[in-house]
């Protein structure tokens, strides 16, 4: 569950003024809400169709369910898709830092630190990563606290009005939660190395449930205390943490949650690229994912380079691209291989005897 809420949280940060858009930010827990929802949903099929084959990844059963050809291509698309999605994480971090901490650093550097430190961790396999990823749960929740310190400047009147454009802007919003969510698709890999499989159906729901309701209160937050400009910060969390003054001592301790952020991004591309390499190793046949860890963490730090020219074609690919590619990719996938299963009628048969001997 801790791999899972972290993959999510990565881009929370970063993306709230995506995620909110300029129509209507003060009633954006609208739209987070209704995109939980329907992730639930999805994710659910997905961790249920993973579940039928518990010992294989998803680049595995995709070529037994459709066949080598078909098979290969699915998991070429969802190596390019993790690789891809990698790279918009990674760049997100570099500027994050060039443009609130370091902005004489070129981002390239924090781009090759990154990259070589998630690589390492993802060349020790996912365990090493899922120890990190406990801890780093713990920091979250920890940092959670920092959202109700600034009470004192909140102005629960930025939150009104509510459904001041009606439920077309959260419609177009909750497609863009989903294709956050649907990033937790990743967790078709992580199950055969899973010990206790029966439990990651419960886990996925808590993920995305508690994701969901930290995303919510956080948006409330950044709109009760800076109303409409909290769409107009790149990283708006860094500002309200400035706002925390805890006496006449104890204040400017954006530190605590920055640390935990890095923890987070780190961890979440050190699962795409172990992903990226196991799941090339499984295409390719060969024993041993740990060779690839480097080429294809080399491979996300030159694409996030060349990802986007500027800020606005960030923005653009959050607010215009991502929500369809992301969900269009992600459930074609899956519902191909579905279909395949469903008019597989010997494969069927196979599985249900081998749950039966099983269970036995």
């Amino acid at each position: 569950m801790c791999l899972l809420f972290l993959v999510r949280m990565t881009a929370t940060t970063i993306a709230f003024p995506f995620m909110t858009g300029n129509e209507s930010p003060t009633d954006a827990w609208i739209g987070v809400a209704i995109g939980v929802i329907v992730s639930l949903v999805l994710l659910e099929l997905i961790v249920r169709l993973s579940l039928k084959f518990p010992n294989m990844t998803v680049i595995q059963y995709s070529q037994v369910v459709l066949g080598k050809f078909l098979g290969k291509i699915v998991a070429f698309l969802l190596i390019w898709f993790w690789i891809s999605d990698t790279a918009v994480t990674t760049r997100a971090l570099g500027d994050a830092f060039a443009a609130s901490f370091m902005p004489e650093t070129p981002v390239l550097v924090f781009i090759v630190v990154a990259v070589a430190l998630a690589a390492n961790a993802a060349r020790n396999g996912i365990e090493v990563v899922a120890r990190w990823g406990e801890l780093v749960t713990i920091g979250i929740f920890a940092a959670a606290v920092v959202l109700v310190l600034p009470y004192s400047a909140m102005q629960f009147k930025n939150l009104l009005p509510v459904l001041p454009y009606g439920f077309g802007p959260h419609i177009k919003r909750s497609f863009m939660i989903i294709a956050f969510y649907l990033r937790l698709s990743l967790v078709a890999m992580i199950i055969p190395y899973l010990h206790n499989r029966k439990e990651v159906l419960r886990y996925t729901r808590y993920a995305i449930l508690l994701s969901g309701i930290l995303i919510g209160v956080y948006s409330i937050v950044l709109v009760a205390v800076f109303g409409s400009q909290a769409t107009t910060y790149r990283v708006p969390s860094f500002v309200l943490v400035r706002q925390i003054f805890i006496g006449q001592f104890f204040e400017r301790i954006e530190t605590v949650p920055v640390i935990v952020w890095v923890l987070n991004a780190l961890i979440k591309i050190s699962i795409d690229i172990w992903a990226a390499a196991v799941g090339l190793a499984q295409t390719l046949g060969l024993k041993r994912f740990q060779p690839l860890a480097y080429p294809v963490g080399a491979l996300v730090g030159c694409l996030s380079l060349l990802v986007f020219k500027n800020y606005v074609e960030h923005i653009q690919f959050y607010i215009q691209t991502m929500p369809v590619y992301i969900p269009l990719l992600i459930l074609g996938i899956f519902t191909a291989i579905y279909l395949g299963y469903v008019f597989n009628s010997s494969l069927k048969r196979k599985i249900s005897k081998n749950a039966v001997a099983t269970e036995r």
